[in-house]
C-alpha cells in the first residue's frame, strides 16, 4: 500500500530535522520486557554522524558502534567484531537510521511496512517485517518515535521474533555540542 502524501511530507520534515544533528549526548534508561523478566537500566548515549554511537549502562552493559566495528555486551552479545550483515548490524542501523530521521531507508533496506500516527506528543514510525519468521532472530517490528513539535528523536522501540520489547527513551539531551572521540573506542 502505497503511503499518503502527508505521512510523506512528515517522514521528509523528519529527516531534514535530523540531518542537522551533529552530535547528541543524552541520558539513556532502557525497558526490557521478555516473557519471563523485566529489565530496567541507566546511562548515557553519545551519537556522532554519520556512524557512531555509545550506550554505556551503569549496570555496565554497553554497545559501542564505530562504522563497520562494534563492541558489545548486552544480552547474547558479547564482544568486539566487525559487523557484516546479520541481526547486530540489522539492530544498529535501527539505531543510526532513527537518530538521522532515515525512516524510508530503513524500511526499504529491510523489507519493512512503513506507518505513521501522530498524537498531541508525538510523531510515531511503524515499521513491521514482511519475512516470516526462519531462526528466531532479528527484528520483527520497530517503532520510532519523535517529538511533536522539534521533530527529534525521543525513543525507540525494538521488537523481536521473540516477541522481546527492548524500549530506549532519551532524556536531557544535548545537540551540536563537543564530544571526546574516544567514547566511540573500540
Amino acid at each position: 500500500m502505497p503511503m499518503r502524501a502527508q505521512n510523506l511530507t512528515l517522514l521528509d520534515s523528519i529527516k531534514n530535522v535530523n540531518a542537522n544533528v551533529m552530535t547528541l549526548e543524552a541520558n539513556v534508561h532502557n525497558h526490557t520486557k521478555k516473557t519471563d523478566r523485566t529489565i530496567e537500566k541507566d546511562g548515557d548515549f553519545y551519537y556522532s554522524f554519520s556512524d557512531k554511537f555509545s550506550a554505556v549502562f551503569k549496570n555496565d552493559s554497553y554497545m559501542i558502534v564505530n562504522g563497520n566495528h562494534i563492541k558489545v555486551d548486552i544480552g547474547i552479545f558479547h564482544g568486539s567484531f566487525r559487523m557484516w550483515n546479520g541481526p547486530i548490524r540489522s539492530l544498529t542501523r535501527a539505531f543510526l537510521y532513527a537518530l538521522q530521521g532515515r525512516c524510508e531507508d530503513l524500511a526499504e533496506e529491510n523489507n519493512f511496512t512503513l506507518q505513521t500516527e501522530s498524537d498531541e506528543h508525538f510523531h510515531t514510525v511503524y515499521f513491521t517485517t514482511k519475512k516470516k519468521l526462519l531462526i528466531g532472530i532479528g527484528l520483527k517490528q520497530a517503532i520510532f518515535r519523535y517529538d511533536r513539535e522539534s521533530l527529534l528523536l525521543k525513543e525507540i522501540v525494538l521488537i523481536d521474533y521473540k516477541d522481546s520489547i527492548d524500549t530506549f527513551t532519551l532524556e536531557n539531551e544535548k545537540y551540536n555540542t563537543e564530544i571526546e572521540d574516544s567514547i566511540f573506542d573500540i
